[in-house]
Order: structure tokens, then sequence, then C-alpha cells
């Protein structure tokens, strides 16, 4: 067993990488409902269907978007996601999605559901994000290295989209929705699910929802009810499977790369240690910090070149680097070849 870090990291700490099990089996009863069979598509995935008899087992994320990927393919479902998220039942989700229709408008639905959204999933971005006068719903799996996510991307924003108008109304619609993946050639169908303009190759995931529709009023539950829930929920977001100390670091590491600032410090602060405790844990290890920032840098470059159609310059500053060719200098010293040369042999 890796030995526990400090009590302050251990309280903020962001689970492994997964998904409960009930989500998973959504996805394989809708698939099976629809006739395709999915015991060999789970098994090519390290997944069996014993592990949907308990629905607060977690499973690996990784797994699950890969699986959720290589159905809708063999399917032939191209709008899978879509499909799966715009008949989605409150009740499907468990406690998270039935407190969801149980808030008193829809700000608070959604600040309550991106607060307990890690009792579903975890190493996951979700909240709202306020840019002047647009507030925007976002949405994104943290590890780059999880690609392609399709399909995952659209049924956690169908699915929100479907909560919305169980209390709005089936006319409900965000003015916007962003995909971080490129689109289909025909995306009609997925602009008319949702009502609005969808653009492609985004930074992000996410929709723009209107600020009055945000603070309309739901008809809420009694407090007792909405309290009880919100301790279950608790209590499961409390017994997440805690990271290796090697995971914690390149957790760390990541989300500072994303702020632009990757210094001992900052890492040090994310794991509730200080900038010596850090260096002496790596020291033991036999490494140093600047190494492991820059294998952090190496495999996260290598994702996002070989799995997303991003300009230099957007690697570079998800990787924190100042400029796209100092990312580029440092790219040809790990592998040897450029940036784009290693993009296109891939």
């Amino acid at each position: 067993m890796p030995p526990r870090l400090t009590k302050s990291y251990e309280a903020g700490l962001q689970p492994l990488a997964s998904i409960r099990s009930s989500v998973l089996g959504v996805v394989v009863d809708a698939l099976e409902a629809r006739q395709f069979p999915t015991d060999d598509v789970l098994v090519r995935h390290n997944l069996s269907k014993a592990t949907l008899e308990d629905p607060y087992d977690p499973v690996s994320l990784k797994s699950y978007v890969a699986f959720f990927e290589d159905a809708a393919r063999l399917s032939r479902q191209p709008l899978l996601g879509i499909r799966l998220g715009e008949t989605i039942k409150p009740e499907d989700l468990g406690p998270v999605g039935v407190l969801y229709t149980m808030m008193q408008s829809l700000r608070v639905a959604i600040v309550r559901f991106s607060r307990f959204f890690p009792a579903l999933q975890s190493s996951t971005r979700l909240g709202l994000r306020i840019e002047g006068d647009e507030t925007w719903l976002e949405y994104q799996i943290e590890d780059p290295a999880i690609w392609p996510r399709r399909h995952d991307s659209e049924f956690t924003l169908a699915l929100i989209c479907a909560l919305t108008r169980s209390r709005l109304g089936k006319g409900w619609a965000p003015e916007e929705v962003h995909f971080e993946h490129a689109g289909p050639r025909d995306h009609s169908e997925m602009s008319q699910f949702f009502g609005a303009v969808v653009r492609f190759e985004q930074p992000i995931n996410r929709m723009l929802i209107r600020s009055e529709d945000l603070d309309l009023s739901f008809a809420s539950a009694n407090a007792a009810a909405i309290a009880i829930i919100e301790q279950h929920l608790t209590d499961l977001i409390g017994d997440s499977v805690l990271q290796t100390f090697d995971d914690a670091v390149s957790n760390a590491i990541m989300r500072c790369m994303k702020q632009g600032k990757v210094t001992l410090e900052a890492v040090a602060s994310r794991l509730g240690m200080g900038p010596r405790t850090l260096q002496r844990r790596l020291h033991d290890q036999g490494k140093t910090f600047r190494d492991v920032v820059q294998e952090q840098r190496h495999r996260t470059a290598e994702a996002l070149l070989r799995n997303e159609k991003m300009s230099l310059g957007a690697v570079a500053g998800g990787l924190g680097y100042a400029d796209a060719a100092s990312m580029s200098r440092a790219f040809r010293a790990w592998t040897g070849q450029s940036p784009r040369a290693f993009s296109r042999s891939r």
C-alpha cells in the first residue's frame, strides 16, 4: 500500500479517473435495447456485466470512454451519445440526477450537480464559468490521453440538456454549444436536438446559457429531503480511491500547466505540502522536480498532437509554455523531431 500523504492533501485529493458502473449500465442497457450485443466489446476494454451488479462500483474512466466510442462505431450509431443523453431520466443517474430536479432554480441545480458530480465521475472538470455577460456550463475530462471521447462529451451535454428540459419544458435550449472534437459532415440532427448553433474543434465542451434561464424558479422539494441526498453524495465522494503519490504529482502539474504557472511552489501548494517536502519525496524516488515536469509535458504534448486538431500555439499554452517556439525546442529535444512532423506521422 502506498504511504498516506498529509491530511491537508488527502482532504483536497482528486480520485483516480473512474466512473460509477451505474453510468456504464445506462449505456449498456440502451445498446442492448437496440439489439446490439455488448459482451465482446466490454471484454475488449477489460469490463464485464458483472461490474454492473453494484451501481456504486467504480470502473476505469478510460475503459468506459473507449467502450463508448467502440460501441458507437460497431453499432453504426454516429449519434449514440446524443440519442442516449436525450432519453436520460433523473433517476438513471441515481441521487445526483434526482438532486438536479429538486433545486429551486437552474443555476442552483447546475452548481449542486457540479459539486457532487465526482460521486459519478472523477478527474473531470464540470461547472459554470462567467465571461463578461455570458455564462457557460463547461465539461471536460482532464486527462488529454483519454481520446477519442466524442460520445462521452455529447452524451454529457445532452443529458444535462434533457435534465433541464424536464424542469423548464421540452422547448428549452441553450444559446450555443461547443465541442472539443471534430464535427461530422452533417451535424444538422445535433443542432436540431440542442436547438442551438453547434461548433466543433473548440478548446472545451460547453453550453452558453441565458442568465434569465439560470434564475428561473423550479418547484423545489423540501429541504430535509435535499439534505439527506446531499449527505449521501458527500459520503460517496469521500469513499473515492486515493491516488498514489506519482499520480497526485502528475495531476497537480497538469492543473498548473493549464494555468501557465508550473513552479515547485504552485505544485506543492496543490498537494497540500511545502516545496521542500515535495523535493524530498521526489528525491527519495531518484527524481527531480524539473524531470517530473518535463516527463509530464512530454506525455501531454504527444497526446495533444496525436489526438487533437490544435494549433501549436494552443498546444504550447496547454503545456504552460510562453510560446510555440519554446515548446517546439523542448519537443525536438525529447523526440528528435518537430511537433508538426510528429503530428503528421501519427
